[in-house]
């Protein structure tokens, strides 16, 4: 019997009902190694991860009730189950499909910082994935609250497991997802939702965060720009939050680009990406958007009073007050977004009165080559502002120590080694293997050695190793325990 009992470990005990208000579902997809992302990225990464595919209750332009899905991620082989969320948002995309739900690329980096220890959220945004209509890119609005309402819908769901968020929030994002990750903590701060969101630290990557200014130069400019898809996008964004830009693309664009462009809008593409867009359409504005158009724009480039700059403006987000650290990434040869957007933000934040905000160089990459030193720059600051995960402790007096007894909400048997302490079974295994491995590596250690492994709280490790020393896994000699010779 104490040998059955050498395979299960303790569990936390709890009600698995949930009362929703935004979660709709929440459905596993597929499970990755840490190991092939610690070799791809070079960063301490400790957990294998489970991926879900989440469906959520939020907002569109209107404020009217809509469906959102995104990419959630769980770490897993962990002997702790309290881990902080990170929000990463994604950068631009055009087919609906082409999301972090649909495990695209862009999943990789949810599933990265997940390994390293994170409950990660990933919207897809409004408008992509499984949500109906067109997206309003670079949106600020419906950016932000697809990603806050996709946190509530995490929590929701994480009540119903035996994981818990330990109220530390990070936010990320690349390209638009820089924008997009701005505008969700300008939007938790504006909204005095600090109490719900507790951010430690925002790091927004290679973002458009001053839309009106060095963005619009992009527009006015006649000089060739590599990416003119961006700029249609944002007249069909724009159009449809706003519904005052345009009557028709042919009131707009040159023919035959005001045929071309609307099939990459439709608002159920899932075969026209931005790769095609951009070289079917002039790299220069003036070849693009007619002259009617683009002058009048141009001419009111003081007052700002067009409908095109009321709604760049709108969606500016460099000129506030952030209350938490943030740092913003950049790259000096970015052909996308230019890094300027990172300078002038942190010059006016900072004159605005903000105590932590930096902007950092990542070296002259363009936009694709910053992805990688940028990410894990912001991983690695995150990793150096969260608190450590921590076996959760019970209070249940009543039982016995070393008492077996059933989960009636699963079909295992459990031992609660302390009066004070339950843990899953399956992380006591995990627990056993790497007190094992290290002291097999390392030779005899103390409790502080294994706190330090398992990342985990003494009145957690001392019960922990004192059943070890009971089940003949370990001997104590002094103040260091050895493996006992079998």
């Amino acid at each position: 019997m104490v040998n059955f009992f050498k395979l299960f470990f303790l569990i936390i005990l709890f009600n698995n009902s949930v009362k929703s208000q935004y979660l709709v579902s929440c459905n596993f997809l597929n499970s990755s190694s840490s190991t092939i992302f610690s070799g791809a990225t070079g960063l301490t990464l400790d957990y294998d991860v489970d991926m879900y595919k989440m469906t959520y209750n939020t907002v569109n332009t209107d404020s009217l009730p809509v469906i959102a899905t995104g990419a959630f991620f769980i770490p897993k082989n962990t002997i702790c189950n309290d881990f902080p969320i990170a929000i990463y948002n994604h950068g631009t995309t055009l087919r609906k499909n082409d999301v972090p739900s649909y495990n695209n690329s862009e999943a990789i980096i949810g599933k990265v910082f997940s390994a390293g220890g994170y409950f990660v959220c990933m919207p897809d945004y409004i408008g992509m994935g499984d949500s109906p209509g067109f997206h309003p890119y670079v949106h600020a609005h419906t950016e932000a609250t697809a990603s806050i309402d996709m946190v509530r819908a995490a929590r929701e769901y994480l009540s119903s497991t035996n994981f818990i968020d330990n109220n530390e929030l990070f936010l990320t994002g690349y390209s638009q997802g820089g924008h997009a990750c701005m505008a969700t903590t300008k939007f938790i701060n504006d909204n005095n939702l600090q109490s719900e969101f507790n951010i430690l630290a925002s790091a927004p990557c290679s973002g458009p965060y001053d839309l009106s200014g060095i963005m619009a130069d992009t527009i006015i400019s006649p000089t060739p720009y590599s990416n003119p898809g961006y700029i249609v996008y944002l007249l069909a964004s724009y159009q449809l939050a706003y519904g005052n830009i345009f009557n028709s693309w042919s009131d707009i664009l040159y023919a035959p680009y005001d045929t071309i462009v609307p099939p990459f809008f439709s608002g159920n593409n899932t075969t026209l990406d931005m790769g095609l867009l951009n070289s079917l359409i002039p790299n220069q504005m003036n070849l693009l958007i007619r002259d009617t158009c683009l002058n009048n724009f141009i001419n009111d480039s003081v007052n700002k009073n067009h409908p095109w700059w009321r709604a760049l403006i709108d969606n500016d987000n460099y000129d506030w007050l952030p209350l938490n650290p943030l740092i913003m990434y950049y790259c000096t040869a970015d052909e996308q977004i230019a890094y300027t957007n990172a300078l002038n933000a942190e010059s006016t934040m900072n004159n605005n009165g903000a105590l932590d905000v930096q902007a950092i160089n990542m070296g002259n990459n363009d936009h694709g080559g910053c992805v990688l030193p940028a990410l894990s720059s912001a991983f690695n600051w995150f990793q150096t502002l969260r608190s450590p995960c921590n076996i959760s402790p019970v209070i249940s007096p009543n039982l016995i120590s070393y008492n077996a007894y059933p989960n009636p909400f699963k079909n295992e048997l459990n031992i609660q080694f302390d009066e004070k302490v339950i843990l899953l079974n399956k992380h006591y295994n995990i627990a056993v293997e790497k007190v094992k491995s290290h002291i097999s590596q390392n030779g005899p250690a103390t409790a502080a050695d294994i706190r330090k492994v398992l990342g985990s709280t003494r009145r957690v490790v001392i019960p922990l190793l004192e059943y070890l020393d009971k089940q003949g896994i370990t001997i104590r000699k002094g103040d260091t325990r050895e493996l006992k010779k079998q």
